[in-house]
């Protein structure tokens, strides 16, 4: 070990006051190979009144001075840099991949019988059909306990029946990656679940 490579011969490359930032920069170059200390007393307490306190500074070997720079530059540069490390370019195709991990149609329409809130819809990313269908699944619950309307469990029944054959489809959309518009689903969704109301309660009319 060289003369330079004394501590006492070490070169300050940061001087800052807040003992946060002055670690950073120590971990960030150690973690570049950069031989790097703190001199100062980081443990010292700034008063609130106080317009100085206590200077760190941040110093590295000599040997190390151009790696030193060489990230430091990179810590606060916005462009890419060698020891942040170039991001891999992603074309449209590898995005398209990432878009979907498949799902299985007969899971979601198992869901939408154990879980009857729309389940099978949400399993199968269609949120905004799944809201409406448990929208109409709680409306039905609530007329059959507060209005007395027994027959609205036909209601709750077909919204399950079409939550459960619908979902089936969905996943086969969301695998094709051919999700419909929030606005779309919202849309036929309501048409079944009023179709579900109506055809109940003329049932229960007859």
């Amino acid at each position: 070990m060289g003369s330079g490579d004394d501590e006492g011969d070490w070169i300050e490359v940061r001087r800052v006051t807040d003992p946060i930032g002055a670690d950073m920069i120590r971990d960030f170059l150690h973690e570049h190979d950069v031989r790097v200390a703190i001199r100062g007393n980081p443990q010292a307490t700034r008063m609130t009144w106080s317009q100085t306190s206590d200077v760190l500074r941040v110093v590295v070997a000599p040997g190390d001075l151009q790696k030193a720079e060489e990230a430091l530059a990179a810590m606060t540069s916005e462009s890419t840099h060698p020891f942040r490390g170039a991001g891999a370019i992603e074309d449209d195709s590898e995005k398209a991949d990432k878009f979907v991990k498949p799902r299985s149609a007969v899971g979601a329409a198992f869901l939408a019988v154990i879980v009857p809130i729309g389940g099978g819809h949400f399993y199968a990313r269609h949120g905004a059909a799944g809201t409406i269908l448990a929208s109409g699944v709680v409306g039905a619950v609530l007329g059959m306990l507060f209005a007395g309307r027994v027959e609205l469990v036909r209601a709750w029944a077909l919204i399950v029946a079409i939550d459960m054959v619908g979902a089936f489809f969905a996943v086969r959309r969301y695998n094709a990656k051919r999700v419909p518009t929030e606005s779309t689903q919202r849309r036929w969704a309501l048409g079944g679940v009023v179709v579900a109301f109506v055809a109940a309660l003329l049932s229960g009319a007859s």
